[in-house]
């Protein structure tokens, strides 16, 4: 099925000004919630932005509803979509990226599948995002530094 009306609803009300756009934004949400078609991950990634004002709807798009579960299909092909969407996507929506990014350090296995996929990612987006691991570890290095070396590593082997 064609998502590309509704990835556009997603990306047209993303940062949800109105309570319009929040609805126009959840309604596109839901619909997308009701597929399981996780090769849009990439695309939904894309509707992330730091500027919206509504994060808890935000929330919706990463948690349960879409990302974080279409990736539940397919995990490791969901990582390396994600992993492919970081560069196009870190200027306008960094913090989103490190909330993702957060939640992959911290499960074991999703930390595990991330090292296959990132081994796979082109060097641009390898770059970008082992950036990214390091600001996270800056900013937490109790909670992270261990994480971070370890996916350094496994890169390695």
């Amino acid at each position: 099925m064609d998502y590309t009306d509704v990835i556009h609803r997603l990306k047209d009300n993303r940062l949800m000004h109105s309570e319009q756009e929040i609805i126009l934004f959840e309604e596109a949400l839901e619909e997308v919630a009701n597929t399981n078609d996780d090769h849009l991950i990439g695309q939904l990634m894309d509707v992330l932005d730091d500027e919206t004002e509504q994060e808890e709807v935000m929330w919706g798009l990463i948690h349960i509803h879409t990302i974080e579960y279409l990736s539940g299909f397919s995990p490791k092909r969901g990582l390396k979509q994600m992993i492919a969407a970081v560069p196009m996507n870190i200027e306008k929506s960094r913090e989103w990226m490190v909330i993702l990014h957060y939640r992959i350090l911290n499960h074991d296995d999703y930390r595990n599948l991330f090292i296959e996929a990132l081994k796979e990612a082109d060097i641009i987006c390898k770059s970008v995002v082992l950036n990214l691991l390091e600001d996270i570890k800056d900013d937490n290095p109790s909670d992270f530094t261990d994480k971070v070396e370890e996916v350094k590593k496994g890169l390695c082997t």
